[in-house]
């Protein structure tokens, strides 16, 4: 009977860890057990659907935690102008450019066809069945969700219980109302 006790603790014991740990790290025991999370340390970034919600290639829909983006312009479906080197021309930027438009563009620039990695919270899929996610460039770990909020290009919208970058995240969106940048320039 005490053989069997034992057992039962060194078996249990270190899924009970392995749970508690998890938890504080934003990931379940069945996330850490399975490695589920890993299947973002590289992905790209398809398509930008708005300043918070993107499309990765495989389709899936990922929503930028702690942001509300602005209203997203209807995207033009022809492809942009290029010069003889292949790059894009853009026309100048008027100052009666929407702030919403400047926010997409920004959107677009900062992420479409990039490789980031996405780190995932509590809650991981909202309502709208979108993936909940934390973004890092790849190419020079820029933080995605906190450089969209400094340049004033969504609106700060902290979530209990995701909150691991809450405090980054709203230095940033003070930042932005500090400085007039974006939408709280307007």
């Amino acid at each position: 009977m005490k053989t069997r006790t034992l057992l039962s603790t060194l078996i249990i014991l270190p899924i009970i860890t392995l749970f508690i740990s998890g938890i504080s790290y934003g990931e379940t025991a069945f996330d850490m057990m399975f490695k589920t999370s890993n299947k973002y340390q590289d992905v790209v970034v398809k398509e930008v659907l708005s300043s918070d919600t993107f499309k990765l290639e495989s389709g899936e829909k990922i929503k930028l935690i702690g942001l509300r983006a602005l209203k997203a312009p209807e995207r033009k479906k022809e492809r942009p102008e290029r010069d003889e080197h292949g790059f894009r021309i853009e026309e100048p930027e008027s100052p009666l450019t929407p702030v919403e438009e400047k926010a997409f563009t920004f959107a677009v620039e900062l992420l479409e066809g990039k490789h980031v990695r996405l780190e995932l919270d509590n809650t991981k899929i909202d309502s709208n069945n979108n993936t909940l996610a934390y973004a890092f460039l790849l190419d020079d770990n820029v933080f995605v969700n906190k450089e969209i909020l400094r340049n004033g290009f969504a609106h700060l919208q902290i979530r209990i219980p995701n909150t691991k970058y809450a405090d980054q995240l709203r230095e940033a969106y003070k930042e932005a109302t500090i400085e007039k940048r974006g939408v709280q320039g307007e």
